[in-house]
Protein backbone atom coordinates (compact mmCIF):
# COMPACT_ATOMS: atom_id res chain seq x y z
CA UNK A 1 0.00 0.00 0.00
CA UNK A 2 0.99 3.57 -0.46
CA UNK A 3 2.05 5.73 2.45
CA UNK A 4 -0.96 7.48 3.86
CA UNK A 5 -3.23 4.75 2.53
CA UNK A 6 -4.06 3.64 6.04
CA UNK A 7 -3.28 -0.05 5.64
CA UNK A 8 0.42 -0.44 6.39
CA UNK A 9 2.39 1.25 9.12
CA UNK A 10 6.03 1.72 8.24
CA UNK A 11 8.58 0.40 10.79
CA UNK A 12 9.81 3.88 11.74
CA UNK A 13 6.21 4.96 12.35
CA UNK A 14 5.67 1.99 14.65
CA UNK A 15 8.68 3.10 16.65
CA UNK A 16 7.35 6.65 16.94
CA UNK A 17 3.91 5.37 18.01
CA UNK A 18 5.49 3.01 20.57
CA UNK A 19 7.64 5.80 22.02
CA UNK A 20 4.63 8.10 22.18
CA UNK A 21 2.64 5.48 24.06
CA UNK A 22 5.56 4.92 26.42
CA UNK A 23 5.71 8.63 27.17
CA UNK A 24 2.01 8.63 28.01
CA UNK A 25 2.30 5.49 30.16
CA UNK A 26 1.88 5.68 33.86
CA UNK A 27 -0.82 6.07 36.40
CA UNK A 28 -1.08 6.36 40.13
CA UNK A 29 -3.67 6.26 42.85
CA UNK A 30 -4.53 9.18 45.09
CA UNK A 31 -6.46 8.17 48.21
CA UNK A 32 -9.22 10.45 49.42
CA UNK A 33 -8.98 9.90 53.17
CA UNK A 34 -10.62 11.79 56.00
CA UNK A 35 -9.31 12.09 59.58
CA UNK A 36 -11.17 9.85 62.04
CA UNK A 37 -14.15 11.59 63.59
CA UNK A 38 -14.49 14.21 60.82
CA UNK A 39 -17.45 14.47 58.50
CA UNK A 40 -16.56 15.62 55.00
CA UNK A 41 -18.82 16.04 51.98
CA UNK A 42 -17.71 16.19 48.38
CA UNK A 43 -18.04 19.46 46.47
CA UNK A 44 -19.64 19.49 43.05
CA UNK A 45 -17.59 20.84 40.17
CA UNK A 46 -19.40 24.20 40.11
CA UNK A 47 -19.47 24.84 43.88
CA UNK A 48 -17.08 27.53 45.16
CA UNK A 49 -14.09 26.62 47.33
CA UNK A 50 -12.14 28.98 49.59
CA UNK A 51 -9.06 26.74 49.98
CA UNK A 52 -6.89 25.45 47.13
CA UNK A 53 -3.91 23.17 47.71
CA UNK A 54 -1.81 22.08 44.76
CA UNK A 55 0.99 19.58 45.18
CA UNK A 56 2.87 16.96 43.25
CA UNK A 57 2.85 13.24 43.89
CA UNK A 58 5.65 11.02 42.64
CA UNK A 59 5.22 7.36 41.77
CA UNK A 60 7.65 4.57 40.91
CA UNK A 61 7.00 1.60 38.64
CA UNK A 62 4.85 3.78 36.34
CA UNK A 63 2.39 4.53 39.13
CA UNK A 64 2.49 1.23 40.99
CA UNK A 65 4.25 2.53 44.11
CA UNK A 66 3.81 6.00 45.61
CA UNK A 67 7.06 7.75 46.55
CA UNK A 68 5.40 10.75 48.20
CA UNK A 69 2.19 11.26 50.16
CA UNK A 70 -0.70 10.18 47.93
CA UNK A 71 -3.44 10.80 50.50
CA UNK A 72 -5.66 13.80 51.27
CA UNK A 73 -5.64 13.05 55.02
CA UNK A 74 -3.01 15.59 56.12
CA UNK A 75 -4.41 18.39 53.92
CA UNK A 76 -7.97 17.92 55.16
CA UNK A 77 -6.75 17.85 58.77
CA UNK A 78 -4.43 20.85 58.42
CA UNK A 79 -7.03 23.10 56.77
CA UNK A 80 -10.04 21.75 58.77
CA UNK A 81 -11.96 21.05 55.56
CA UNK A 82 -15.56 19.88 55.77
CA UNK A 83 -16.22 20.12 52.02
CA UNK A 84 -13.67 18.76 49.56
CA UNK A 85 -13.06 18.37 45.83
CA UNK A 86 -10.00 16.39 44.65
CA UNK A 87 -8.66 16.64 41.12
CA UNK A 88 -5.68 14.69 39.78
CA UNK A 89 -4.13 16.04 36.59
CA UNK A 90 -1.06 15.61 34.48
CA UNK A 91 -0.17 19.21 33.80
CA UNK A 92 2.25 20.66 31.27
CA UNK A 93 5.29 20.44 33.57
CA UNK A 94 4.32 16.94 34.68
CA UNK A 95 4.36 15.89 31.03
CA UNK A 96 7.71 17.56 30.37
CA UNK A 97 9.28 15.91 33.43
CA UNK A 98 7.67 12.54 32.69
CA UNK A 99 9.18 12.45 29.18
CA UNK A 100 12.54 11.90 30.89
CA UNK A 101 11.66 10.14 34.14
CA UNK A 102 9.20 7.61 32.71
CA UNK A 103 12.08 5.70 31.11
CA UNK A 104 13.28 5.01 34.66
CA UNK A 105 9.73 4.11 35.82
CA UNK A 106 9.06 7.38 37.69
CA UNK A 107 5.99 9.50 36.96
CA UNK A 108 4.56 12.64 38.54
CA UNK A 109 0.98 13.84 38.88
CA UNK A 110 -0.43 17.09 40.22
CA UNK A 111 -3.07 16.77 42.94
CA UNK A 112 -5.42 19.70 43.49
CA UNK A 113 -7.43 19.70 46.71
CA UNK A 114 -10.10 22.36 46.96
CA UNK A 115 -12.50 22.82 49.82
CA UNK A 116 -14.15 24.84 52.51
CA UNK A 117 -13.32 24.74 56.22
CA UNK A 118 -16.10 24.09 58.71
Amino acid sequence: MKEGGGGVIRPWRRTIVALGLLLAAGCGTVHIEVPPGHTVTMLDQDQPASVRIERHVWFALWGGEPLSDNSTLADIREHHLTQVRVIVVQGFWDTVINTVTCYFSFVRRTVIIEGNPG
